[in-house]
């Protein structure tokens, strides 16, 4: 890379303290701060943490005056440090070409500057708008609809009447639009209940690899303006999920389910059928939540079942302490018997 401090500065709007005309070789973490390279940190004690390292710059907040690093001052750190990555390492551009080894119905109707990578196959009535990109091996079903500047990576199936914003993003192996998990149980057998809605997807929502989410029975299954979804997820028929929730990996969400807006889900979350999370709720990681449960919005919950933050933790202190409450028990059941012993009158 090797770029001079002050250049980097420039790029994230930052003040430099110190050698604006040193060189860095890279950009690194906190976790790795390696020799020569430009790293952040949040407040004064990550930055004490790596005043010994060999890091040469630090990005920090504006409040951080002194160091024996070189210093470059801004507002938000990491979204600097992000911003950083993408101004130094922007993401692959695509050739805005058609592959001839690809299969497109003629019912398409494909945008301007679209990239169609070998052995996709395009349904029809598919609508592609202008700048999307579609990977090898992607299927697209029928009357599916893409917007603007979306990239779907290989191997990614989305099935039938699906719909996709702008700026969508959805990696390798994800399946978008699958029947969800619906029967009538009977003494016989179980009937399956034919699921005729959609999955939406709305714009700039990142979808990781090997995601499920299933079509509605009814309606639309949807996942809001901004959403991430992380990989291995599994989003059933009917949920809705509103703008800007964050939801981590090996999550899975039941059927009819509400998530609201700007929610963040650790991993491994289990959500039964029903459930309603409100908004900015924060849901920790391996937390169950049981069908029909309603979580108020703005709080923190964990547990199985998910409980408020504070009674959480203390039941899972009573939990902790169980072993050496059971041994107190046995010992006051025995000092009880010796007092009563004692206490006999002879007959």
């Amino acid at each position: 890379m090797r770029k001079a401090v002050e250049t980097l500065a420039a790029l994230i709007g930052g003040t430099v303290v110190g050698d604006g005309r040193a060189v860095i070789d890279g950009v690194t973490n906190f976790e790795n701060p390696l020799k020569g390279h430009i790293s952040f940190v949040q407040d004064e004690k990550g930055l004490k943490a790596l005043e010994k390292s060999e890091l040469a710059c630090i990005i920090v907040p504006r409040q951080v005056q002194q160091s024996s690093k070189i210093l470059i001052q801004v507002d938000h750190p990491k979204r600097a440090w992000a911003k950083l990555l993408r101004e130094l390492f922007p993401a692959p551009a695509y050739p805005g070409t058609v592959s001839p080894q690809a299969v497109i119905a003629k019912t398409a109707k494909i945008g301007q500057n679209v990239t169609i990578e070998p052995f996709v196959t395009v349904s029809d009535c598919v609508v592609i708008g202008d700048g999307a990109v579609l990977c090898s091996h992607v299927h697209v079903g029928e009357n599916v609809k893409i917007g603007t500047r979306s990239v779907i990576h290989p191997n990614v199936t989305l099935y039938r009447d699906s719909e996709l914003g702008s700026n969508v993003i959805i990696h390798a192996g994800s399946v978008i639009g699958a029947d969800g998990f619906g029967y009538v149980a009977t003494q016989e057998a179980h009937e399956k209940l034919p699921q005729i809605g959609n999955v939406v997807i709305e714009d700039d929502v990142e979808i990781g690899a090997c995601v499920t989410v299933d079509r509605a029975a009814i309606g639309s299954t949807r996942l809001g303006k901004g959403c991430k979804v992380d990989n291995l997820v599994q989003i059933a028929h009917n949920v809705v999920i509103g703008p800007h929730t964050v939801i981590s990996a090996q999550t899975g969400i039941s059927g009819s389910c509400k998530i609201g807006s700007h929610v963040t889900m650790g991993g491994s979350v289990g959500v039964g059928d029903h459930v309603e999370i409100g908004d900015w709720t924060m849901v920790g990681a391996g937390a169950g939540f049981p069908s029909n449960k309603k979580v108020p919005g703005k709080q923190i919950v964990f547990g199985q079942p998910a409980r408020p933050y504070a009674e959480a933790r203390r039941q899972i202190g009573a939990q902790l302490r169980a072993a050496e409450t059971l041994e107190d028990v046995r010992a006051l059941k025995k000092r009880v018997a010796e007092l009563e012993k004692k206490l006999e009158i002879p007959q």
